[in-house]
């Protein structure tokens, strides 16, 4: 039943266009990042843009995969739209997955996994979030109670360092982010080149898969997948990609 809910929502998402991209991400995508993550059993795993839950079904599948218990996983996910946030949980629950943590609310406004009152913290975040983020919250965010922001806060109609900013601070001292973002994220100026810059000299960038265009629902523009690592193992080289041929290979 699960797989059969996938394949009703990438068939929605097909015939949605634009509005598609808001729940569902290629799953040649997903796979690939997935496979950078290399996520196991034990692990706390996280989506703070969850959208219908693919991502993290996508995890499970990969530790099934890997001969590992898919029981031995917490799962963590929270999403801003109703309807959206009701989709992924009917999938968790098709996916026989009944303890996931799936919370309705901002991310960037109004976090809900805060137990104790800080920032709870994952072995892996994953997310593909809205591209130019408009009116994500620049004004409160500058004036954040939970420090999420220490390279500053990108302007108000580009949210997507935010929300990076956000997954870094959700990060424990082991941990990796896989991230899908728009290509031009690597090259705006003013608060967001002081935002990169004080990301690369922390070290935190592990490497950046380049992907080419017309992969996502309503947008033609091309994209690019930030892997950040807390730790990085001694004399680990750091990464840079442009690859078309990595997304046909997560079929094989």
């Amino acid at each position: 039943m699960g797989g059969v809910y996938e394949y009703l929502l990438k068939q929605f998402a097909d015939s949605a266009g634009k509005k598609g991209g808001e729940f569902y991400t290629p799953s040649e995508v997903v796979n690939l990042l997935v496979l950078l993550l290399k996520p196991r059993a034990g692990m706390k795993v996280s989506d703070q843009t969850i959208g219908s839950g693919g991502m993290l079904v996508t995890i499970r599948n990969h530790l099934i995969d890997q001969v590992e218990n898919p029981s031995n996983l917490s799962l963590y996910g929270q999403e801003m739209n109703l309807n959206t946030w009701a989709n992924c949980k009917m999938n968790m629950f098709l996916h026989s997955v009944f303890n996931a943590d799936m919370r309705k609310g901002d991310t960037l406004g109004d976090p809900q996994q805060i137990p104790g009152g800080e920032l709870q913290v994952f072995d892996r975040v994953i997310a593909n979030f809205p591209f130019s983020l408009k009116k994500w919250g620049k004004d409160e965010a500058d004036n954040d109670p939970y420090g999420r922001f220490p390279y500053g806060t990108p302007p108000k109609d580009y949210g997507e360092l935010a929300l990076i900013q956000q997954m870094i601070a959700s990060l424990n001292a082991e941990g990796m982010i896989g991230v899908v973002v728009p290509n031009d994220v690597s090259i705006r100026g003013a608060s967001e080149k002081e935002i990169r810059k004080g990301i690369l000299e922390d070290d935190l960038l592990e490497g950046v898969i380049g992907l080419p265009s017309g992969l996502f629902y309503g947008t033609g523009i091309p994209a690019a997948l930030p892997i950040i690592k807390k730790k990085k193992f001694p004399g680990c080289p750091h990464i840079m990609f442009s690859i078309c041929s990595l997304i046909e290979a997560t079929h094989h």
